[in-house]
């Protein structure tokens, strides 16, 4: 994804399930990340209500308590944040453009689930053939 904003843009403080990788193409961003997870529970739980995007409403008391740190991106800088890692970007200047790289690993759940259909999916009909005493046949 490729966020295109002028000064003072941004999306707001939220939370992604997943790995992202933020690099700079153009122009200056600050972002804001911070320094611990967030469980899935207090993220809903602390959502800015009535909007069609998930906003945390918890975020000036984050930076307030200290538990944020902040970062400047020029073009060609790139940062990590891991899942659910609260952050917020604000475009420094005019045509600040970054790529969003959002890589999702699966839950063990998920890992599972395609494990267990693998194996289903493996069995040919001769290794489900069950038992039976050839001499009861006869």
């Amino acid at each position: 994804q490729i966020s295109l904003s002028n000064i003072g843009g941004g999306i707001g403080p939220h939370i992604d399930d997943y790995d992202v990788f933020l690099i700079q193409m153009s122009g200056k961003r600050q972002w804001d990340i911070g320094k611990r997870l967030i469980s899935t529970k207090e993220e809903i739980e602390g959502l800015v209500n009535d909007l069609d995007v998930r906003i945390l409403d918890f975020w000036e008391d984050e930076i307030e308590n200290g538990i944020v740190e902040s970062f400047i991106l020029e073009p060609g800088d790139a940062i990590y944040l891991p899942p659910r890692v609260a952050h917020s970007g604000i475009a420094l200047s005019d045509g600040c453009m970054t790529l969003s790289i959002g890589l999702r690993a699966p839950s063990a759940k998920e890992m599972m689930t395609k494990l267990t259909e693998a194996v289903v999916e493996s069995f040919d009909e001769g290794f489900v053939k069950r038992y039976t005493d050839p001499e009861l046949l006869n």
